[in-house]
């Protein structure tokens, strides 16, 4: 095979693996990651531009950097979706390329009768780009996992401080409903209304759960979670009889960042 041949056979190849990896991303992720203004690696950071390993090793240390600040100071997201997500890209062009080097044929080299073995000889060797791609990859899914496991631990310590009980008798109806956020040692409890989601995205049933801020109570001995319940049936028709569930903390834990996501998923266990 003629080196021009070789070389533009190389380069179709090359298309191939990038193709399929960018088909293959979510548009759910990409979306979050182009809005969430917290996020400063692009999603094609590691085959975009020059693939310079030391150089590519410089922008995800400064991005790591960054997350680390996040986790020292107890903010959990949107640090901790996007590490994720940059971490399912890497996974997802490792694997889809794997596939593709699968699908091109082997040409047989040699069968040694005495191993009982047939050597096989790849058509196309691996040009010095995506080979660097390669080794940018196996240095980025440590390090990010690394992080990962970080905000695991955050995640977990903070969902094994959070207590969820219900506020009277529960409904057979738990779809809708109010929350009770209290974060001791403060007296401010504030009011959610609920609603559990799902939607279907690549043939999977994902479950969410929305929270709508609608009021601010003040917590004391005149004024109970079985107070603050009856004034939200007295004065929220559209509930009679609501599933209303405490949760409580007894530490402070940054609201918005940390203990509200973490506060969902639990409740979306709590309620399954």
């Amino acid at each position: 095979m003629s080196q021009n041949v070789q070389n533009q056979h190389q380069f179709i190849l090359n298309q191939k693996y990038l193709a399929v990896f960018f088909n293959n991303l979510s548009p759910i992720n990409v979306v979050d990651v182009e809005n969430n203004s917290f996020s400063s690696l692009s999603p094609n950071w590691f085959v975009a531009g020059t693939p310079d390993l030391e150089y590519k090793k410089y922008v995800l240390l400064a991005y790591l950097q960054k997350i680390s600040q996040e986790f020292s100071e107890v903010r959990l997201y949107p640090a901790l979706g996007d590490l994720i997500f940059h971490h399912q890209n890497l996974v997802s062009f490792r694997e889809n390329k794997q596939q593709i080097e699968a699908a091109f044929p082997s040409r047989i080299t040699e069968i040694d009768l005495k191993e009982m073995r047939v050597n096989f000889e790849k058509p196309l060797d691996e040009n010095a780009e995506l080979q660097d791609i390669d080794s940018i990859v196996a240095y980025a899914l440590p390090a990010i996992e690394n992080q990962m496991e970080e905000g695991k631990q955050i995640y977990d310590y903070i969902e094994e401080r959070i207590s969820i009980e219900p506020i009277g008798i529960s409904p057979l109806f738990r779809q809708e409903g109010y929350l009770l956020l209290h974060m001791n040692p403060r007296k401010e409890v504030k009011a959610f209304s609920y609603r559990l989601t799902s939607l279907i995205h690549n043939h999977q049933p994902h479950h969410g759960i929305s929270l709508e801020h609608i009021y601010t109570y003040s917590y004391g001995i005149a004024n109970t979670y079985e107070h603050m319940k009856l004034d939200l049936i007295r004065n929220r028709k559209e509930m009679p009889n609501p599933a209303t569930y405490l949760v409580y903390t007894r530490i402070p834990i940054p609201e918005h960042p940390s203990l509200l996501p973490v506060a969902k998923r639990k409740m979306l266990g709590y309620l399954a």
